[in-house]
């Protein structure tokens, strides 16, 4: 599905339920998506590669704001911001752990026959990408 329908459809259904926190985040989000489909041109459409960098970047920005929050401070600035970047955490791939990470790379190195070679390495960042 297209990032920018997928936020659109996330939109509707903050509004149905009256979620104002996720609604103001997601219309953020948005609106930050449209700008880059602006930049990138009308026909062409943001990849989900593009969408994650956006959102990993209001992330980091919002991150930064609330430490900035932090220092001055200003408790209820900060709650704000969270729930903000909850919402926006929600969006983006969660990472692996180092237990997970092991396990992937067990089964490759067993399904190589405990070769390193490129195939295996190949293979082992085609699973770690999924």
């Amino acid at each position: 599905m297209n990032p920018l329908q997928m936020i659109n459809d996330q939109i509707k259904s903050a509004l149905k339920a009256g979620d104002k926190t996720r609604l103001d985040s997601l219309r953020y989000l948005m609106s930050q998506l449209q700008n880059a489909q602006i930049n990138k041109g009308r026909n062409n459409e943001l990849t989900q590669v593009e969408f994650q960098q956006i959102v990993k970047k209001i992330i980091k920005n919002s991150e930064e704001a609330i430490e900035q929050y932090r220092q001055g401070n200003r408790s209820d600035l900060v709650e704000s911001e969270s729930a903000k970047l909850d919402v926006l955490k929600e969006l983006i791939p969660q990472p692996l752990s180092d237990k997970e990470i092991k396990s992937l790379i067990g089964q490759v190195i067993k399904q190589s026959g405990g070769r390193a070679d490129g195939q295996t390495v190949a293979r082992l960042a085609a699973s770690l990408s999924q």
